[in-house]
């Protein structure tokens, strides 16, 4: 099984994103030089909010997905009023 760089990068960063925090809050209470790195806590800050965006946009993407839907029990997404107004266009 084949799994895509873009795909484990994403699951590193959402990892990143979940255990950043506690991280950070463990090294201030042990007081090491580390946590009192810029750069790391930049670093960790970025990476997590790419992870926590990683995240919710997989999540919305999946919801658009027709057979998610159905295979989670959730309703058809109602049509947009445009591709209506556009599908009655076409037919006149």
């Amino acid at each position: 099984m084949r799994v895509s760089l873009n795909s484990v990068l994403e699951n590193w960063a959402a990892a990143v994103a979940l255990w950043a925090l506690p991280y950070l809050t463990l090294l201030g209470h042990l007081r090491p030089e580390a946590a009192r790195s810029e750069v790391l806590q930049w670093s960790l800050l970025l990476i997590g909010v790419l992870g926590i965006a990683s995240v919710l946009y997989t999540a919305w993407k999946d919801t658009l997905d027709p057979a998610w839907r159905a295979s989670h029990g959730l309703p058809p997404r109602p049509r947009s009023r445009a591709s209506n107004t556009r599908s009655s266009a076409a037919g006149h």
